[in-house]
């Protein structure tokens, strides 16, 4: 059996005035309605949090359970509608290691302080398989979604799945940063991210950071950066820094994406990862018409090293920058059935950036390619 919990009933009030404690009081009700599965596993009687309103928070409210367990679901009537306000300059949520199969409906969160972060959770296997659906962020924040861990057998911040999300707002370090500490090596096994019809339609900041490894996959929806950062540094939708991967752990693969950087300073992708990363039926051509997308700098897609790398069927602004600072291994960039939209990028010398000392062995390929580039 089902049960519904109202924050209103731990003394939450709708509007401005702090709802913080009646929301640790709701939190700790709940880690006490739990049972175990036939398997001896603990597992969290199903709850339902039912957010009827706009709610004020001001500190950090904790998923913590005295084990792991799964079950809980935050619903709310419909973005905005219901939303929960984070004022303080911590995560609105800490998940650590003990919550399970949680799901988020029709509800927004937002923050008014860019020290704040919507979710911290660490794990060493109690973390893992989180879905979200309707669900939107606006506001500043420091982060939003930051997955971490100890060193012991910390690989299981996993399974997590995002259905027509809206992220707005703008972010110092990213939406979702996964390996928050990149010294720890089996953060390269936080895996299996799936966003499917978002509209991540953002101010600044990364959207999505790996410092380690990861699995991603994207269909659909539409990415607009809608400013630029203040200190001129780049926003990126994605971004994957160097540094220790294994190479079965690195892949991105985007379908049907509409992608918007607005600004020169912005970036498609920044990538030094060796895996596979493949955009298929995409698009970033929207601002084709501006001065700058014709200017030799401008060069949204960005890799470092790069291991596997294909475009397919896609429309191209600007130029692709690939540095090769080390002798390639198994490497394969291809471009099958592309085309480039500015027309003075439509050779292989306009539209590729090739930097470092090994830029002559990037290896390069194009099929059916729609500008006529062999």
């Amino acid at each position: 059996m089902t049960t519904i919990l109202r924050p209103e009933d731990y003394g939450a009030t709708l509007g401005a005035a702090d709802s913080t404690e009646a929301f640790r009081r709701l939190f700790a009700e709940i880690a006490k309605r739990s049972r175990r599965d036939p398997g001896g596993d603990r597992l969290q009687t199903p709850v339902i949090i039912d957010l009827s309103g706009q709610y004020t928070v001001s500190g950090t409210v904790s998923f913590a359970a005295a084990s792991r367990t799964q079950g809980i679901t935050v619903r709310g009537a419909g973005k905005r509608t219901s939303e929960i306000v984070m004022t303080g300059a911590e995560p609105l949520f800490t998940n650590p290691d003990t919550a399970m199969g949680v799901r988020f409906y029709d509800c927004s969160f937002r923050s008014t302080n860019p020290k704040a972060s919507f979710l911290y959770s660490t794990s060493t296997g109690g973390a893992q398989d989180w879905g979200f659906t309707n669900v939107e962020w606006r506001g500043r924040w420091n982060y939003g979604i930051g997955l971490d861990g100890p060193p012991e057998d910390s690989n299981c911040n996993s399974e997590w799945f995002f259905n027509n999300c809206h992220v707005g707002g703008s972010y110092e370090k990213a939406w979702l940063w996964s390996g928050m500490t990149p010294a720890i090596k089996q953060q390269d096994q936080f895996l299996n991210f799936s966003l499917r019809d978002c509209k991540v339609e953002y101010d600044s900041g990364d959207a999505l950071r790996f410092d380690k490894g990861g699995s991603i996959n994207v269909s659909g929806g539409s990415w607009i950066i809608k400013g630029r950062r203040a200190d001129g540094q780049p926003s990126r939708f994605f971004h994957f820094p160097a540094g220790s991967h294994y190479d079965s752990v690195q892949s991105l693969t985007v379908v049907g994406t509409r992608f918007e950087p607005r600004d020169p300073a912005n970036l498609v992708i920044d990538s030094a990862w060796k895996g596979q990363i493949q955009f298929i039926g995409c698009m970033d051509d929207a601002w084709a018409f501006k001065d700058y997308a014709k200017a030799d700098d401008y060069a949204p897609h960005r890799y470092t090293n790069p291991g596997g790398v294909r475009y397919q069927g896609c429309q191209l602004t600007g130029r692709h920058r690939l540095t090769q600072t080390v002798a390639p291994s198994r490497q394969a960039i291809v471009y099958d059935q592309c085309a480039r939209t500015v027309a003075s990028r439509r050779t292989r010398a306009a539209f590729y950036d090739l930097q470092g000392a090994y830029a002559s062995s990037v290896r390069i390929s194009h099929r059916d390619d729609r500008d006529g580039i062999t």
